[in-house]
């Protein structure tokens, strides 16, 4: 098997757009997948590495030597915000990026993510594993998951250092907050009449940082009774 063709570099802006074409921001090596709930049986013949890297303002994924051994149906790539030791029940209902594209055993294979605007977030680091999916023909729907690799990425975070608190609701956000072990905010409820606005100076970030620590949500707005995540180490997951 082809080692990767690079290893990541270091990006010295957050913010992966000002990155010159071609740089690799991620690697990872699939293994074939053993679902931990014993369910299915591993494939030792699956081989192969993922790299994703920039592209115009964009990112590319390019798969190098893939072999995930027989399959019956089409297969599929899927970014996903998980470990790579979930199962696969954790990735069907995780937040990940799907392609649409066949995946093939070829040399090199690749991807443009399509991941570009401002709302989706532009640092992609909160996908923590590639999953090669095989889907059922004629329905569409995930079928078995064969292979996965867990993603090395080098672009740094937008905020390092980014703290949220709880000032209390007092004439701002009023919504239920739930706090992790240590007793820091960890996710708010939204309730009705919040705005994006008020829920961060609650919490002392600002707005990008809510969208930042929600990836994927996809609009720019409070939605009542929703669910937004303020914890760095649950980012996308």
């Amino acid at each position: 098997m082809r080692e990767p063709t690079a290893t990541p570099t270091p990006g010295a802006a957050a913010d992966r757009r000002g990155l010159a074409p071609g740089i690799v921001v991620a690697t990872g090596t699939f293994t074939g997948f053993v679902d931990g709930s014993g369910t299915t049986a591993p494939r030792p013949e699956v081989q192969g590495t993922i790299e994703v890297s920039t592209h115009n303002g964009r990112l590319m994924v390019s798969l190098l030597d893939l072999d995930v051994g027989p399959v019956a149906n089409t297969t599929i790539l899927e970014l996903n915000a998980v470990d790579g030791n979930a199962t696969s029940g954790d990735f069907r209902v995780a937040t990940s990026y799907l392609g649409d594209s066949e995946v093939t055993t070829a040399t090199t294979q690749t991807f443009d993510l399509g991941y570009d605007t401002e709302m989706v977030t532009t640092d992609p680091s909160w996908m923590r594993t590639a999953v090669i999916w095989e889907r059922v023909d004629g329905i569409g729907t995930l079928g078995r998951a064969l292979a996965t690799a867990p993603l090395t990425w080098t672009l740094p975070d937008q905020d390092p250092d980014l703290t949220v608190t709880d000032a209390g609701a007092g004439d701002l956000a009023r919504g239920e907050v739930h706090y992790d072990s240590a007793g820091n905010p960890s996710a708010y409820v939204v309730a009705p009449l919040d705005a994006l606005e008020t829920i961060a100076i609650r919490f002392g970030i600002t707005e990008h940082d809510i969208l930042w620590l929600n990836p994927m949500r996809g609009y720019g707005m409070a939605r009542a009774g929703e669910t937004l995540n303020l914890s760095l180490y649950e980012r996308g997951r």
